[in-house]
């Protein structure tokens, strides 16, 4: 019985090949080539994921500021410190917070801040710098690349809008 076993077996095994050097290499060749495509794909995916949470970010951060000016009848402002991070808190004294973006995403505006007041209006550069209303806007992408998203303020209602 035991040799039988080894005779079946030993048999299977004479028909038996492996693949080539040739046939491996090619296999090895194609596979980093799928992996280089999936990889640059890959880049491009999660900036964009970082870009829409920083958009979200500065979105919700603006709503707050206001919502915040309205419930304490107290102006709020947000204000730019740079391409990655901004301030918001009350506009008269108090504790400011400082927001800082993911790491890939930057902030274009010629804004430097802007106040929510109680009555529901905002103010683009309060203290005195005039802005464009149709500039009003802060964008935001990455370093070296055109902007993915903008956020629009509107002076007279204070709604956030992102496009």
């Amino acid at each position: 019985m035991m040799g039988t076993l080894r005779q079946k077996t030993g048999g299977l095994c004479k028909d038996e090949r492996g693949f080539t050097l040739g046939e491996v290499l090619i296999t090895i060749v194609i596979m980093g080539i799928v992996f280089g495509i999936a990889s640059s794909t890959w880049q491009g995916t999660v900036e964009s994921r970082q870009v829409d949470s920083a958009t979200n970010q500065l979105a919700s951060d603006l709503r707050l500021a206001h919502t915040n000016a309205s419930n304490r009848l107290a102006p709020y402002t947000v204000t730019f410190t740079g391409a990655t991070s901004y301030t918001i808190g009350p506009s008269l004294g108090g504790t400011s917070q400082t927001r800082t973006l993911s790491d890939r995403a930057r902030l274009t505006t010629t804004i430097t801040s802007i106040q929510f007041s109680a009555d529901g209006k905002a103010m683009v550069n309060p203290s005195g710098i005039a802005a464009d209303s149709a500039a009003d806007k802060v964008q935001i992408g990455t370093t070296g690349r055109p902007a993915l998203h903008e956020v629009k303020v509107n002076r007279s209602t204070s709604r956030v809008k992102v496009d």
